[in-house]
């Protein structure tokens, strides 16, 4: 079995249908769902030009808004070319110009089609794949498969010729980057608003001497931001603060789970942190100490201190006034600390940290990638990305799901 991608601009996906059905034959087409919204394709073997034994099959996905940026989004096509986006910037590449049409070119994409061939893309599979590309101006995102034939992930286009692989390597010199106008008229790119906030942060980092890419999407507007309640910030603190006791060895995790379990803050615990605490070992414990980096955002949020400081200093939890901490040990009450809780930050600094750290965290990634030394300490920025991310709602992602994509 073998698979490959197709990326394209266009939306309307019976140009696919028209183009397997002129190559192969109405009759061995198998098409689930109407011509016009189609869910998935199947040519089957024993039909015209198709050797017996192979089949391919073919299903697709869009973005939920279709558009010629790329902007902070919770639909998952977008997320997965947010993502891919991230990945091209960090490869090398022998031809810089080449791979910054490629980055442009995936700001593009609206669909994404997926194709898996049985055993193989044999001639004629191939030939139906690439008159695909051509019709819908699209590019290849493929591994090893007779299509290319190569063992190297890469992108390729709609001609066959590779843009950039894994190593940096490339064959083709240009890659056109069309869009259709009535998506460039109708798209209303990003918000004055979001845009002044990437601008800012740039000039901030600039200010530090860290360099982030200008190619970095923009993040989710105020006016379409959901934050986190009060409540909610104010229980997740009181667990971190709990759970980072026994992190730093102040506590046992039985104590910590008698504590949770006594005032109705053990539902609220995540699985992880439930299973630190059964078994916290060395390692656990490095790794969970970092945590207090968290507990500081959310503080920061609920106005318990006033700025998360530096952004390449360590947080010191002991400057906290012990008013404004929830966890005083195992024979404390948290009940005055969450209903004090009533408000928090307003979203526009929660936004403008979100967007400084995002920007931080993947200067962090790119020089990592490259072997260089990262310009603030890349722990300190991942896990203030991840307690910023959680905060937004970003992705509607629980606590130990929250992804920091770069």
């Amino acid at each position: 079995m073998e698979n490959c991608t197709l990326y394209t601009h266009e939306v309307e996906m019976e140009k696919v249908l028209a183009c397997v059905r002129a190559h192969f034959g109405a009759s061995a087409v198998t098409v689930k769902g109407p011509d016009h919204n189609w869910e998935s394709i199947s040519i089957r073997s024993g039909k015209k030009l198709l050797r017996k034994g192979n089949t391919l099959s073919i299903t697709y996905r869009q973005r939920a808004v279709p558009g010629y940026e790329l902007l902070y989004s919770d639909d998952p096509v977008t997320a997965n070319l947010m993502g891919m986006h991230g990945f091209v910037q960090q490869l090398p590449a022998d031809n810089p110009a080449l791979k910054e049409l490629l980055l442009a070119k995936i700001t593009t994409i609206n669909t994404e089609i997926a194709m898996q061939a049985e055993p193989a893309f044999n001639g004629e599979l191939r030939a139906v794949v690439m008159e695909m590309a051509q019709e819908l101006d699209g590019i290849f995102f493929s591994e090893k498969n007779f299509i290319f034939n190569t063992p190297v992930q890469g992108f390729w286009d709609k001609s066959g010729a590779l843009l950039l692989d894994v190593n940096g390597h490339a064959t083709a010199t240009h890659l056109a980057v069309n869009i259709h106008a009535k998506y460039f008229d109708a798209a209303e790119g990003p918000s004055p608003e979001a845009a002044a906030r990437k601008d800012r942060s740039l000039e901030q980092l600039t200010g530090m001497q860290v360099k982030s890419s200008v190619n970095l999407p923009v993040i989710v507007d105020e006016n379409a931001v959901v934050l986190r309640t009060a409540r909610e910030v104010a229980e997740r603190t009181a667990i971190l603060a709990a759970v980072n006791a026994v992190a730093f060895g102040y506590l046992d995790g039985s104590e910590v789970v008698q504590y949770l379990q006594q005032n109705q803050l053990w539902d609220k615990t995540t699985d992880a942190e439930k299973t630190f605490l059964d078994n916290p070992t060395p390692d656990d414990k490095t790794r969970e100490t970092w945590k207090c980096e968290d507990v500081w955002v959310l503080l920061w949020a609920l106005h318990k201190i006033p700025s998360l400081g530096y952004i390449n200093d360590l947080c010191n939890l002991d400057m906290v006034p012990e008013t404004a901490f929830p966890f005083k040990g195992p024979a404390s009450d948290p009940a005055a600390f969450l209903n004090d809780a009533v408000s928090l930050r307003s979203a526009t600094e929660i936004l403008d940290a979100n967007d400084l750290y995002y920007r931080a965290h993947w200067a962090c990634v790119d020089a990592r990638l490259k072997g260089e030394q990262e310009p603030v300490h890349p722990g300190i920025v991942y896990e203030r990305h991840y307690a910023l991310n959680w905060l937004i709602n970003y992705r509607n992602q629980p606590w130990d799901d929250v992804t920091c994509d770069t």
